[in-house]
């Protein structure tokens, strides 16, 4: 059992002040990063700090057997980046939808879209790859599990794990770019 699934497990039976610090410990530098792509680093700190008091408030409703923890913070940081971007819209009040038309026209979105497309996109070529490359990805980047824990995992041999993480990630590389590319007049 890795130290991520422990700590899932430590957490869903006694969500403590300090299962909590150490989710923070494991996790807060992630939701951090994810934040800052999307926001000042200024904003970025309270998002974390908000992700962080949503999940010790939300203890409760956390099952390992749905997900791992990781993942569970993960999709609660980007509701609170989400949340900014509300909060930061009501704030403005300035909403003007001619305004809107004219920046959709010249390519310039709403961030918090752009990021739901752009996650839509991932699990739609995530769907398309299938197994087993679904389920390394997955382990690599949600559970940011190393090769020879998935391949001991999986019970395959670490090699093929490498080469299965190294196609699907070149597919999901690729199709982000066939997404991304500039358009052609």
């Amino acid at each position: 059992m890795t130290d991520v699934e422990r700590l899932s497990l430590a957490f869903a039976a006694d969500a403590s002040p300090e299962t909590l610090r150490l989710a923070y410990e494991r996790w807060g530098g992630m939701v951090y990063a994810i934040a800052c792509r999307a926001m000042a680093p200024h904003d970025a700190e309270d998002v974390v700090q908000q992700t962080f008091v949503s999940v010790w408030r939300s203890r409760d409703a956390y099952d390992a057997a749905n997900g791992p923890l990781g993942a569970w913070i993960i999709a609660i940081a980007r509701r609170r980046i989400a949340d900014h971007y509300r909060s930061r819209a009501a704030k403005e009040q300035a909403f003007d939808p001619h305004d809107l038309a004219e920046r959709l026209e010249r390519g310039e979105g709403d961030p918090v879209l752009d990021a739901v497309a752009d996650a839509l996109t991932v699990q739609e070529e995530l769907e398309r790859i299938g197994e087993p490359q679904r389920t390394i990805v997955r382990l690599a980047v949600l559970e940011d599990r190393s090769t020879a824990s998935i391949a001991e995992a999986l019970d395959m041999p670490i090699g093929t794990v490498k080469s299965h993480l190294s196609r699907a990630l070149r597919r999901l590389r690729e199709r982000w770019e066939d997404t991304h590319a500039a358009p052609v007049d």
